[in-house]
């Protein structure tokens, strides 16, 4: 496990140094995520403007939740981004052969790959939304509530991964996952606001089934002081399960590769 992480670190060095190659095209990624992110948050402006409140969620209160949102989406961006290429990218064009004859699981080479300049774009805007809000609400910035920001960040970001993981494998069949994982993906949306606006059955689905509340929602109370006792736990094992079913299931479509041809 040690020697693949090792490899894995090696992999995403190389893809950061190939993306800083282009500054321009960072700094072009990084701005357009700006303003496409004021662009929803002005919509949820827009929305406070008729109401004090949804759900018992007042504007500031929405606002940490977008944030804590967006940080995880920055994690997933930068160590995830590649799971859209599967099918387009690695095997419609025959590449995923050149990475079957590495001496490493293929998958960690395809995550290795990343290639998006968005997460600086991702990062600014969740800090900036996460430490202004807290300090509207006269919430204390402790260390130990910084250390909790971290490791949910990083909980939630593998919690949106791993699914997409999972449904990157239908780019075994299609030659074309991006359009899968994006639809999926898109499912982070629904999360980004209180999930008591919603009925049982969407519930459900952004709890359990893809569980990116994990990702935002529940985190968001345990900053206000009004999650479980157990909430850290209880989100590494839900990182646990579902990875653990990304591997199986990643290992089973690869079973199933056949070349492209070329």
């Amino acid at each position: 496990m040690f020697r693949n992480i090792k490899i894995y670190v090696s992999f995403m060095g190389a893809a950061l140094k190939r993306m800083m190659i282009y500054r321009v095209d960072c700094i072009v990624g990084m701005i357009s995520q700006v303003i496409y992110q004021a662009i929803e948050l002005l919509f949820i402006w827009i929305v406070f403007q008729n109401t004090d409140s949804i759900a018992g969620w007042s504007f500031e209160h929405l606002l940490l939740l977008y944030g804590t949102m967006m940080l995880s989406i920055s994690v997933t961006d930068l160590f995830f981004d590649a799971t859209y290429d599967i099918g387009r990218k690695f095997i419609r064009k025959g590449k995923f052969d050149n990475i079957l004859l590495r001496p490493v699981h293929p998958l960690i080479s395809i995550l290795g790959e990343t290639d998006s300049t968005s997460i600086l774009g991702y990062s600014a805007i969740s800090i900036f939304l996460i430490v202004t809000m807290l300090i509207k609400l006269q919430i204390s910035i402790t260390f130990i509530l910084i250390l909790k920001i971290l490791y949910f960040g990083i909980i939630g970001g593998l919690i949106i991964g791993g699914v997409q993981t999972i449904f990157s494998i239908s780019g075994f069949w299609t030659h074309k996952s991006n359009e899968v994982v994006w639809s999926v993906f898109q499912l982070h949306k629904l999360a980004q606001y209180p999930i008591e606006i919603y009925n049982k059955f969407i519930r459900v689905i952004i709890t359990m089934i893809i569980p990116f509340a994990f990702a935002s929602y529940y985190p968001t109370l345990e900053y206000l002081e009004e999650g479980g006792n157990n909430l850290m736990l209880i989100s590494l094992v839900i990182v646990i399960i579902i990875w653990f079913i990304a591997i199986k299931v990643w290992n089973f479509a690869l079973s199933k590769y056949r070349s492209t041809g070329n």
